[in-house]
C-alpha cells in the first residue's frame, strides 16, 4: 500500500512541477520592438538621460553619450528579451540587460554595480 501511495504523491509532484514550469514559460513573452519603441528615460539617481528606442533596425538614439557614461560603452542597439531589453554596442555586444519590473519600467546595472532604471517617458 505504501509502494502504491509514494508512487501517486511523486505523480501528483511531477505534474504540479510541470504545471507551474507551463505557466512560468507562457507568461514570459517576447515583446515586438515596436512594442517597446518610443521615447525613454534612463535614469541614474536623480540624473536622467533621454533615450529613444527605434523600432527599424532597433537603433538607440537620444542622448546615448549620457548613457555611454554610466554604462561604460556607448549604447547603439536594443534587443526586447521575454524579461527585459539589452542594450548592445556597436559591436552588437550586450552592455546591460535592464530587466522588466512592470510595464514600461526596467532596472539593470552598470558594469561598475550602479543601478540603473529605464521608464517610458511621459
Amino acid at each position: 500500500m505504501n509502494k502504491y501511495r509514494n508512487a501517486i504523491a511523486c505523480l501528483i509532484q511531477a505534474l504540479l512541477v510541470s504545471a507551474g514550469a507551463n505557466a512560468m514559460a507562457s507568461s514570459l513573452v517576447l515583446p515586438s520592438a515596436a512594442q517597446l519603441a518610443g521615447h525613454w528615460q534612463l535614469h541614474r539617481q536623480e540624473q536622467v538621460c533621454g533615450l529613444d528606442l527605434i523600432e527599424a533596425a532597433n537603433a538607440l538614439g537620444g542622448d546615448v553619450d549620457c548613457a555611454e557614461q554610466w554604462l561604460g560603452d556607448k549604447p547603439i542597439t536594443w534587443l526586447p528579451t521575454p524579461d527585459g531589453i539589452w542594450l548592445m554596442n556597436a559591436e552588437g555586444t550586450g552592455i546591460t540587460h535592464l530587466n522588466r519590473l512592470k510595464e514600461d519600467e526596467y532596472k539593470g546595472r552598470s558594469h561598475l554595480g550602479v543601478e540603473l532604471v529605464l521608464q517610458r517617458a511621459p
